[in-house]
């Protein structure tokens, strides 16, 4: 597998503004990205190197390869260093890639909106699930069986 990061950089994060690649394994049928990225002050548009806090973001995307693709992104909440900013802390954002809080990237979101919106019914759900897991597509825990709490079983 190809670990260079202009190769991934082009490949998952193409039109994506200031994001770098750190790493990428590949296991048990998912490709995982360790990506982080840089960002100015929303307010002042100064750039900052002094860390507040970080996290991690875990984003589903599309399959690469009929492979799981995931997108492990470090996001850093930054100190602005402006005395005349009223922004004190700001966070990276990557809005791009992923709405805020969301745990699927923008291009899983609209291929399943399409998907939806072209078959509904079973047959998108049967499409949907060779590109998508049943978590995304249903919003499900993973045991196909009996949905918890509703006692409704599912038939696919």
């Amino acid at each position: 597998m190809q670990t260079d990061a202009p190769f991934w950089d082009s490949l998952v994060f193409d039109g994506i503004d200031k994001v770098e690649v750190e790493a990428v394994t590949a296991a048990f049928g998912t490709v995982e990205v360790v990506a982080r990225g840089r960002a100015a002050c929303p307010d002042c548009g100064r750039f900052s190197d002094r860390v507040h806090d970080r996290y991690q973001r875990r984003l589903k995307d599309l399959p690469l390869a009929e492979q799981g693709l995931v997108i492990r992104l470090t996001v850093r909440r930054c100190i602005c260093g402006s005395a005349d900013c009223p922004r004190r802390t700001f966070a990276e954002p990557f809005s791009r890639l992923a709405a805020p809080y969301a745990r699927f990237t923008t291009r899983l979101n609209h291929a399943l909106e399409r998907v939806g919106l072209a078959l509904a019914g079973r047959a998108g759900a049967r499409l949907a699930l060779a590109v998508a897991s049943w978590e995304v597509v249903y919003g499900l825990p993973p045991n196909p069986g009996v949905c918890p709490g509703v006692g409704v079983r599912v038939r696919i």
